[in-house]
């Protein structure tokens, strides 16, 4: 192979996807969206999301969170449990749409989800804790950001899933260290809730 020899790249980039996008007409676009369009399910949540199309545009993903985090483990012996399609829904509707309290609510969807799971059928996976702990902070990070009556709703929410998480593994100091911390950091005149001491029940 000469000097002037050029290796293929290894891998493709945006770039390179782009540059050929460039080529195409308004309805070549249209008939490639198509096809984007019928190849995946996930495609059609997201086009459906972006464009505020159907009823609700959180459900869907409502539904993917929980078939990840919460399978019908009764009728499938071998079901699968993924945390990581649970994150790819939250981060797939982030990408559609970017709603801040759309994305709160699957926040707490996801940890409702991942309590009552794990309390039904004594599961207790480290990292399945880990990411429930982790969506928890994440959701109670924005309380100060809210407005009532959004503020008490989720702060009710919060609250009940922390009472809920009996499951050990320090899940429940966790939350109430967590929230107590939250509850701290916003006005006294906004909202009256119990802040209850880690390691109380």
């Amino acid at each position: 192979m000469t000097e002037r020899t050029k290796r293929p790249k290894s891998k493709v980039t945006w770039s390179d996807v782009k540059s050929k996008l460039a080529d195409f007409d308004r309805a070549g676009l249209q008939q490639l969206v198509a096809n984007l369009y019928v190849f995946h399910k996930d495609n059609q949540t997201f086009l459906h999301a972006r464009f505020g199309l159907g009823e609700n545009p959180l459900e869907a993903y409502k539904q993917r969170i929980q078939a990840a985090l919460a399978p019908d483990i009764s009728r499938k012996r071998n079901a699968n449990i993924s945390v990581a399609a649970a994150k790819k829904a939250i981060s797939e509707y982030n990408k559609a749409v970017g709603d801040p309290l759309g994305i709160l609510e699957l926040r707490l969807f996801w940890c409702e989800t991942a309590v009552k799971f794990s309390m039904d059928y004594g599961y207790g996976d480290v990292g399945y804790l880990d990411a429930l702990a982790l969506q928890y902070s994440e959701a109670c990070i924005v309380l100060s950001a809210l407005d009532e009556p959004l503020l008490e709703d989720t702060i009710e929410r919060l609250t009940n899933i922390r009472d809920d998480a009996q499951m050990g593994y320090g899940i429940w100091d966790y939350m109430a260290d967590t929230l107590g911390k939250a509850l701290l950091k916003l006005p006294m005149t906004t909202v009256e809730a119990e802040i209850p001491q880690t390691g109380s029940s």
